[in-house]
């Protein structure tokens, strides 16, 4: 198949340009093929492995993603390039996260932290700080994680990245949402939604989106939930960003249910479920099985509803996320128990 075939343009003393170009303006399916064009043994240079980890990364194969950033870290170190290993580093914690593996996620943000910290990198310490903000609210250390996002905000705000600051005022939302301040939650959201219109990039629209409409819908506003989760999820499809999408469906079943359509729930709640399950994100596995174990009990169904939930008990035990799997196997064994 020739350039002109695949859409990319021919590429001679920069092979890797055209996946480049493409990881930077969001279309990682653009990159793959991209970068398919040159795999060969001499051409898998540590770039190529880092551009392969990234746009993994946001296709939803997270262990591609974790093996392409520590073939890219192994890389840059053995040719002296620290800059280089910082961002692998980066990615490769981040492949971890989406996989469940939290105390290695932790090591390998707090690695590529001290880099950037020891580079003067403004942008790649934001980031840093941002994903362990991550770690601890998985970990259910909500007060250092919002600790951690703030840091991230200000660091992102100084450098004026809209990316950065939308990505970490979209977190705070979600821990305010998980703290039960749903005031502070919609503020968050909204913040997060402006920098990613101010932007211009949908996929992120997509995911701000989502996290204004559960904001809204746990306010009681289910409507307008209901119309930004089904914006977010169109923007997710057109955007392949099957965590947004995700999240959208459990947002939309969480929606249904609380307007008193039982069966709708359900089916979004087991769309949502087998997305998260192709994926293998543990933390999609999780809270998708908690909104649809929600939805059958809503429904009547407790036997499946407890079976739903210690799904959820175990991805929040395969995290390490040990108050939320605790409380999953209470509810499961409090809906077996109730007359």
């Amino acid at each position: 198949m020739s350039a002109q075939q695949t859409g990319f343009p021919a590429e001679t003393g920069d092979p890797l340009r055209a996946a480049r170009r493409a990881v930077h303006r969001g279309r990682f399916r653009d990159a793959v093929e991209a970068l398919a064009q040159h795999r060969t043994e001499r051409s898998q240079t540590a770039e190529w492995q880092l551009l392969m980890a990234m746009a993994s990364w946001r296709l939803g194969d997270f262990a591609e993603s974790r093996r392409a950033a520590e073939r890219a870290r192994a890389g840059y170190r053995a040719r002296g390039d620290a800059d280089g290993e910082m961002r692998a580093e980066n990615v490769a914690a981040a492949g971890a996260f989406a996989l469940g593996q939290l105390d290695k996620a932790r090591e390998g943000f707090t690695t590529a932290l001290r880099l950037a910290e020891h580079f003067q990198d403004v942008l790649m310490t934001a980031r840093c700080l941002n994903n362990l903000g991550n770690v601890c609210f998985h970990l259910g250390e909500n007060a250092e994680a919002l600790s951690l996002y703030s840091r991230a905000a200000n660091a992102f705000e100084k450098i004026a990245s809209l990316r950065g600051i939308a990505e970490s005022w979209h977190n705070m939302g979600i821990v305010w949402r998980d703290e039960s301040i749903l005031e502070l939650a919609r503020e968050a959201t909204e913040r997060a939604v402006d920098a990613a219109e101010r932007l211009g990039d949908s996929r992120l629209l997509g995911l701000t989106l989502a996290g204004r409409g559960e904001a809204d819908a746990l306010r009681g506003d289910l409507p307008l939930g209901r119309a930004q989760a089904e914006q977010a999820y169109r923007l997710a499809r057109e955007s392949d960003d099957r965590l947004t999408e995700i999240t959208s469906l459990r947002v939309l079943a969480l929606i249904a249910r609380k307007g008193g359509s039982a069966d709708e729930a359900i089916d979004l709640g087991r769309s949502a479920t087998a997305i998260a399950t192709d994926v293998a994100n543990q933390w999609m596995i999780a809270t998708t099985h908690r909104e649809f174990g929600n939805s059958l009990h809503a429904g009547g169904r407790t036997r499946e509803a407890a079976d739903a939930y210690r799904v959820a008990a175990a991805a929040y035990d395969r995290l390490g996320s040990r108050r939320r799997a605790r409380n999953m196997h209470e509810q499961a064994t409090a809906i077996e128990g109730a007359p």
